[in-house]
């Protein structure tokens, strides 16, 4: 598949660095990848940008308890585990029946789907035109959505104050509350009910500051800090 707007080969660059591109929409992706160079120069280009944010994550050290029980587990093995363990005929078998079992467990859920799965993102943008958010959902019509959000960067929020995010439905529509964020990099938060059909038409995304608690009047009062068009993959 050929991605031939510049803003939607962005926005895919973006989530497939972030990691939040998945399924056959990062499939489709990975195989334009390999005869495109100038969209692995843009996924290079974000690759580079998040860099930093790879870097202000501390490394964590497991607590010594962690590896004492590990010891207590591997000396505790009977004898006939031990050639089990080095049998490269064992972990075959092991992965070949784990790999069965996330079959059956993938089917029964319907997570194996024929059907192509459509996804919405937003790539949102400071007053700069600087990437600071992205937002990306399922787009149809089965269940209650999620929004899974990336904050880029370690913003702040001051003091007695929110970030509300706002649907922009387009044209003369009035910018419609999607509930309040808060500045952690990662959030998954539900859609509203009553927005979960008409977001899938929505002209872009928004965040405004507001006072704590969200919006007094039900539209945007306070600054808006990052808006981005919707992009249907």
């Amino acid at each position: 598949m050929k991605y031939r707007n510049e803003l939607v080969r962005e926005a895919l660059a973006a989530e497939y660095a972030l990691g939040t591109l998945q399924g056959c929409a990062r499939r489709r992706f990975e195989r334009s990848l390999r005869d495109d160079p100038a969209l692995r120069r843009y996924v290079a280009h974000w690759q580079e940008r998040l860099a930093p944010l790879d870097a202000a994550v501390a490394p964590v050290q497991p607590p010594a308890r962690v590896w004492r029980a590990i010891e207590r587990r591997v000396t505790a093995a009977p004898r006939g585990w031990a050639a089990l363990w080095d049998s490269l005929g064992f972990w075959r078998a092991a992965a070949f029946g784990a790999l069965a079992a996330t079959l059956i467990l993938a089917a029964s859920l319907g997570v194996l789907q024929s059907e192509r799965v459509e996804l919405m993102v937003v790539v949102m943008s400071d007053e700069r035109a600087e990437p600071k958010m992205t937002v990306s959902w399922e787009a149809d019509g089965r269940g209650d959505k999620r929004l899974r959000i990336r904050v880029l960067g370690h913003a702040e929020m001051p003091p007695d104050t929110a970030w509300e995010l706002w649907m922009l439905p387009g044209g003369d529509g009035k910018p419609l509350s999607l509930g309040l964020i808060t500045t952690h990099e990662t959030q998954s938060v539900p859609v509203p009910r009553e927005l979960a059909t008409a977001i899938n038409a929505a002209w872009g995304l928004a965040m405004s500051v507001e006072p704590k608690g969200g919006s007094p009047t039900g539209l945007p009062t306070g600054p808006v800090l990052y808006k981005g068009q919707c992009t249907r993959l």
